[in-house]
């Protein structure tokens, strides 16, 4: 996080920050705006309804593709073939745990996304607060921008792959490999049905999979910023605790301590919230996008099929993105474990060095992301590498 911010884009990026809450709440509007246009999907109302046509059109489309998919595996002429379609099928995967977060679980959604509000309205006026609120909400910016330009390059990469690859070749080819089998795509009827088919899927997919990254970032940043509240209340304790030991100051730190307590509770609730919500979605990306690199790496080894290290670094990204977001977060819960050690605590009252025991104590218990079954970190990542590497040796030393 402090490399990025000593980028220029950063600091350009921060300069357009007049009003965080503003910011970050117009963000989630045009992702909420996105969604409810095309998808059929709105987080930001309880009332909306999902019974209507475009999410509709939405499941019929998810559900026709999953019979598509399986099919061409089924059909597939060789291993390249079928691991193509396998590891289509294990991105696909992931659109059905989003209806976890974004519909069985929409009122904790909700409920996740106006805090995140709530918290830059109530902290963007203080003075000591609004530098590193800005600092994120910037963060926030360009992550937003930088999903906006690669979604939108593979949209356009999906969309016109087939269309070039048929001109160079002098055949009609598509972009992907599910296809119906009543459906000859050896005519151009057959051919240019299915080709807008799989750019609807494609279309589909990269705006459920952008608003879907882009949120994550804005839950997990604003958790890194009531961290960051936190330890500058601590910071601030412990100048007053160095003041004059009078009545007032006393009663200063007591009432500052209280409000530690509670900011730290609220995170934690709001951790766990954010847990409930996505963790059926972070097990799912885990295991699909795994599965998906072990898949590729066996087209790979068995048939050279060079396509697969591609998409094996696709899938490898985004276990490293949940992973670098979750060892972010558990950076923050020990510098505010750090935080608590450094104040002046034997200058302060009795009552006020036992809530910093306590605060000491609950800290220790640190929330992470998770999947469940575990937690999304670093080390999730190299463990689950280490799993698909031992596979893949084992893979190289049985056909040798």
């Amino acid at each position: 996080m402090d490399t990025l911010k000593r980028l220029k884009l950063f600091q350009k990026t921060r300069a357009e920050v007049k009003d965080p809450q503003a910011e970050c709440d117009g963000i989630v509007l045009y992702l909420n705006t996105s969604g409810r246009k095309f998808l059929g999907m709105d987080v930001l109302s309880l009332d909306f309804s999902f019974v209507n046509p475009r999410y509709i059109f939405l499941l019929t489309m998810m559900i026709s593709f999953l019979y598509a998919d399986l099919e061409a595996a089924v059909l597939a002429d060789d291993i390249g073939g079928f691991a193509y379609n396998i590891a289509v099928l294990g991105f696909g995967l992931q659109g059905f745990a989003k209806f976890d977060a974004y519909v069985y679980r929409k009122k904790f959604m909700h409920d996740l996304v106006w805090q995140c509000s709530a918290f830059l309205g109530k902290n963007k006026g203080h003075d000591r607060f609004s530098t590193f609120l800005v600092d994120n909400v910037a963060v926030i910016m360009i992550v937003s921008k930088f999903y906006y330009r690669l979604y939108g390059l593979v949209f356009f990469t999906c969309a016109t792959f087939g269309i070039l690859q048929s001109v160079m070749s002098g055949e009609r080819l598509l972009s992907f490999g599910f296809q119906f089998s009543f459906l000859d795509t050896n005519n151009w009827v057959g051919f240019t049905l299915t080709y807008c088919y799989q750019v609807i899927n494609s279309l589909m997919v990269v705006i459920s999979s952008c608003c879907n990254d882009i949120l994550i970032a804005i839950v997990y940043v604003n958790a890194m910023s009531m961290y960051d509240c936190i330890m500058s209340d601590l910071r601030e304790l412990s100048k007053i605790s160095e003041m004059e030991k009078t009545q007032d100051n006393k009663r200063l730190a007591e009432e500052q301590m209280k409000s530690i307590i509670q900011q730290h509770q609220h995170l934690m609730q709001f951790l766990d919230l954010s847990n409930d919500v996505y963790s059926s979605y972070f097990l799912m990306s885990l295991a699909s996008m795994t599965g998906t690199i072990a898949v590729l790496l066996t087209a790979l080894v068995m048939v050279r099929w060079y396509p697969a290290i591609v998409i094996c670094f696709a899938a490898s990204f985004q276990i490293f993105t949940l992973s670098l977001l979750g060892t972010l977060l558990l950076i923050k819960g020990e510098e505010l474990i750090q935080q608590v050690y450094d104040i002046n605590w034997y200058n302060l009252d009795l009552p006020v060095q036992k809530s910093l025991k306590l605060l000491l104590l609950i800290s220790q218990n640190n929330k992470e992301i998770s999947y469940r079954f575990g937690v999304m970190n670093m080390e999730t990542f190299v463990q689950s590498h280490k799993l698909v590497y031992s596979f893949f040796t084992m893979l190289v030393t049985t056909k040798e």
